[in-house]
């Protein structure tokens, strides 16, 4: 996929220099297809793409439109280009009452859809877990009373309609005021040009523990490249613009960290911070020696950690490849931002850039009322709850820990995380297709897949696996407030399901039924909850990025570059067009790691091919089936009628020196073998264990 994105920048690049073309876009259709969008009264435009860029890149099919059409926020609506075929059916049902037409409106606009149906199903327009949360915000300010697991239960406009209380428009909202989360002997010690002071959040506050653990891995400093290709000379003046506006508007990129000098660790939020620039001239370079200064540059960045007394702790550079082309690279403190938040940041910048670039004015944006304090006071409101706190402990006590199989670590592991891709653009409409029937969610459809490929590596029919959940608030605008809203919570599963069907059902409903309780922190089930050990070693995330695809066709997200570094065995980040497994040397080694990338990928392949096929089967990496059958388990061999223990006692005898065990380093003969098991066996039996009992046996699991 490397490069993907950014040839469809080109065609479309090649497309509006047409002098008739006022703008276009393209897409890849299901079959692999290009397809061009284009707007105006140009002819033979596939022999002018063809006069500048090669064969393969000429699309097939080129649909003439008067306008491109376009989102609420001035975005192509990719979802509302019509069929390249005119095939499609519509299957649009109108809102037949008044309620359904409120409800409607407001999933137009969350949704940036022009016509919302009241039949179609929230998931299948783009919706996900952010896109929820923005929707109940945008319900509650309009009068009903919703919550996201309305949201996962209902899916339609007419199911929510039905379900949903009808009261008073809300006026204002119910926001945090500044300082107003800060003890008084706290805030007396406050230093002046401060807005706002508040506690950190949980997760935030085991992020900064990790960070200063001084390991040399420094976890949770993230460093990312993007390529951005605009066809003119880079301006190092728009980019300094750019990146300031985004500081200026979003508090959390002017936060600062105090972990010592008040009663609680704060956060202080600065009335102003000066964000850090710096250019990279490599145009006097090759190709090759372009790609070596930026892994540099990235090594570079990932050294130099942030003073977390000093905001912002975040800053940019800017690598020029070419005229025409540079890549952004953004350097981050992570627990002022999470991934949704850090592709909205790429996404502002780089919009930001392009406008002053055009020598445009930036447009004046609505700062939403809600803050990070809202989500820091929500998560406090959890740590008071005992229905909370109980749910949490009644999952973590009927469910197994899930624990990664052993052996499969590296033998001499390095210090760095490994990273596996699973490629899925070719089944991806496939499993949106699976998200639909099921009436779910693409992240349900991914997710299943995730827990019935852990299923295969454990003997538990029940277990506790990570989820990482988004706790914004339910407020209008929340989605656009940059901040660390995630909390890896356990996710119970229970082994059962009999189709594919069943089991995203199953997946799905259970996320909805931990929603109300995804605030309850992490750390905090650690430490109450747990007996002392981690309570996860695994963790699944989801990032639908069809909002940051759709923002920029110059910005190529999908082949950047970058660093990070997590605490977990296996951290697997999933999205439509594939699976990413960052992996710990230690626990998942080079070849373990791709075994488990061909279970991913064997699962989702079935998956794809049919929703009703069968979910208990095994799905092993090519050739391990036939290995374990026709190898393992060869049936041609004659096994004698007598057991094992007989078995062992014939070779004390006839062959007593022979090697029976060898694990670990250490070797027993038969006869050393037997000798033992005679011991045991007369020490259970003066023990008063009788000879016909049986006897449970404690072995490591591998």
């Amino acid at each position: 996929m490397r490069g993907y994105r950014i040839e469809l920048g080109e065609v479309r690049a090649a497309l509006v220099a047409h002098p008739q073309v006022t703008d276009a876009t393209v897409v890849v259709s299901e079959d692999q297809r290009l397809i061009a969008y284009v707007a105006g009264g140009a002819e033979d435009l596939a022999a002018w793409v063809a006069a500048s860029l090669p064969e393969y890149m000429v699309p097939s099919v080129f649909v003439r439109l008067e306008a491109l059409p376009l989102t609420a926020n001035g975005k192509i609506d990719r979802r509302a280009l019509p069929d390249p075929e005119g095939s499609a059916e519509d299957t649009y049902v109108a809102p037949r009452t008044p309620t359904e037409v409120r409800i409607a409106a407001v999933w137009s606009g969350v949704l940036g859809v022009e016509r919302v149906g009241v039949e179609d199903n929230f998931f299948d327009l783009g919706g996900h877990s952010i896109k929820a949360i923005a929707l109940v915000g945008a319900l509650r300010a309009e009068g009903f009373e919703a919550n996201v697991r309305d949201v996962f239960q209902h899916r339609t406009v007419a199911g929510l309609a039905t379900a949903l209380t009808d009261t008073e428009p809300v006026t204002g909202s119910a926001v945090v005021a500044p300082f107003a989360l800060v003890a008084p002997e706290d805030r007396a010690k406050l230093p002046a040009g401060l807005v706002d002071a508040y506690p950190l959040a949980q997760v935030q506050l085991g992020m900064l523990v990790e960070m200063l653990a001084d390991d040399g891995l420094n976890k949770y400093h993230n460093t990312t490249a993007f390529r951005i290709k605009d066809g003119r000379p880079f301006d190092a003046d728009a980019l300094r613009r750019a990146g300031q506006a985004v500081v200026d508007r979003h508090e959390m990129l002017r936060a600062s960290f105090d972990l010592e000098g008040f009663t609680v660790p704060l956060q202080l939020i600065h009335a102003s911070a000066d964000i850090p620039v710096t250019v990279h001239d490599l145009r006097s370079l090759d190709a090759g020696q372009q790609a070596e200064a930026r892994k540099a540059h990235i090594v570079s960045e990932r050294a130099e950690t942030f003073d977390l007394s000093r905001a912002p702790l975040l800053r940019i550079s800017a690598l020029i490849e070419s005229d025409e082309a540079w890549w952004l690279s953004v350097s981050v403190c992570h627990p002022i931002t999470e991934g949704w938040s850090h592709r909205t940041l790429l996404s502002d910048v780089v919009e930001g850039y392009l406008r002053i670039r055009a020598g445009e004015a930036l447009p004046d944006v609505d700062v939403p009322e809600v803050r990070y304090a809202d989500f820091v006071a929500a998560e406090l409101a959890s740590l008071e709850s005992e229905e909370d706190r109980s749910y949490w402990r009644d999952v973590l006590s009927t469910h197994a820990k899930f624990e990664l199989p052993s052996g499969w670590g590296d033998a001499e592991p390095g210090r760095t995380a490994n990273t596996v891709r699973v490629p899925l653009g070719d089944l991806t409409a496939a499993l949106r297709a699976a998200a639909s029937s099921t009436e779910t969610s693409l992240k349900a459809v991914l997710h299943a897949a995730h827990l019935k490929v852990m299923s295969q590596l454990t003997a538990e029919e029940s277990f506790c696996t990570g989820l990482v959940s988004s706790g914004r608030p339910e407020v209008v605008g929340a989605e656009r407030v940059y901040g660390m809203y995630l909390n890896t919570v356990p996710f119970a599963y229970e082994c059962g399901a009999r189709t594919w069907r069943e089991l995203i059902r199953q997946v799905f409903d259970q996320e909805g039924a931990l929603w109300p309780h995804r605030r309850f922190p992490m750390p905090v089930m650690q430490r109450e909850l747990g007996d002392g050990t981690r309570l996860l070693d695994v963790r699944f995330s989801y990032l639908d990025l069809a909002d940051a695809q759709a923002e920029s066709d110059l910005v190529d997200a999908d082949s950047g570059d970058g660093e990070g570094a997590t605490e977990f065995g296996l951290a697997v980040a999933a999205r439509g067009s594939g699976l990413l497994l960052t992996v710990n040397p230690r626990i998942l080694g080079e070849s373990g790691a791709q075994r488990l990338a061909a279970m991913y990928r064997a699962v989702l392949e079935s998956m794809a091919g049919d929703v009703e096929g069968d979910a208990r089967e095994v799905f092993l990496p090519g050739g391990e089936r036939e290995r374990v059958l026709t190898g393992w388990n060869d049936s041609g061999v004659v096994v004698p009628e007598v057991s094992v223990s007989e078995l062992v006692g014939r070779w004390a005898v006839e062959s007593p020196d022979e090697v029976a065990v060898a694990a670990g380093g250490r070797v027993l003969s038969f006869g050393e073998l037997d000798g033992r098991a005679n011991r045991l066996a007369h020490r259970l039996v003066a023990a008063g264990v009788g000879v016909e009992s049986s006897v449970a046996v404690l072995l490591d699991r591998s």
